[in-house]
């Protein structure tokens, strides 16, 4: 817990920096779709769809923007194998995206940035040949996560902000070092309102 308070104060110093007119501030949510790619395993996970919400603040210089966020954040990917049967894992994630921002014409925006997560639960949901359950795979994977994220936005004068992005894991979530290893790919879409346009 001592790391997310660290990042989120360096979050708000972030923020505060940037915090020149026009200044944004709102919330945001949307639907993601998620899945885990394997390096070595000929496994392959399906997609499989998750939601994030959280707030934003925005400091705009221009043609470019610093964007924090703070989100709550599920992901993760179904596994459905033709003799072993079906397994759905989900992660829930407090995730803080960093976005940088560049408006080349009007408000339509392109976007590059981290995204940091700090796993708060893990879920496995199973129907095989040994019967149908579920357990806790918290302890099966690493307590955070860093990925890339690059998207495309607008943010309208009125207070309305679209986003599309894709993030890629850049760290191995696993935490066994027998297990092959596993990176989160995640594609989303947000609707989010500034207060202070």
């Amino acid at each position: 817990m001592t790391r997310i308070y660290t990042l989120l104060l360096l979050i708000l110093a972030t923020g505060y920096a940037a915090a020149q007119p026009p200044l944004g501030f709102g919330i945001k949510a949307g639907p993601n779709i998620s899945s885990i790619s394997l390096d070595e395993s000929p496994i392959e996970y399906d997609a499989r769809f998750g939601f994030h919400a959280g707030l934003f603040l925005r400091g705009r210089f221009q043609s470019f923007a610093v964007q924090p966020e703070l989100l709550l954040f599920t992901q993760g990917g179904d596994i459905d194998h033709s003799i072993l049967g079906t397994a759905k894992e989900k992660f829930t994630y407090i995730s803080v995206p960093i976005m940088f921002k560049f408006y080349p014409v009007g408000d339509f925006n392109v976007q590059i940035g981290p995204q940091f997560g700090f796993l708060i639960d893990g879920e496995r949901e199973y129907d095989t040949f040994i019967g149908t359950g579920s357990v806790d795979i918290t302890d099966q994977y690493k307590k955070s996560d860093i990925a890339a994220s690059v998207g495309i936005g607008y943010d309208f004068p009125f207070g309305l902000n679209l986003d599309a992005r894709y993030n890629f894991g850049l760290k191995d979530i696993n935490d066994s070092d027998d297990a092959d290893a596993a990176r989160s790919r995640v594609f989303l879409f947000s609707i989010g309102w500034n207060f202070l346009r």
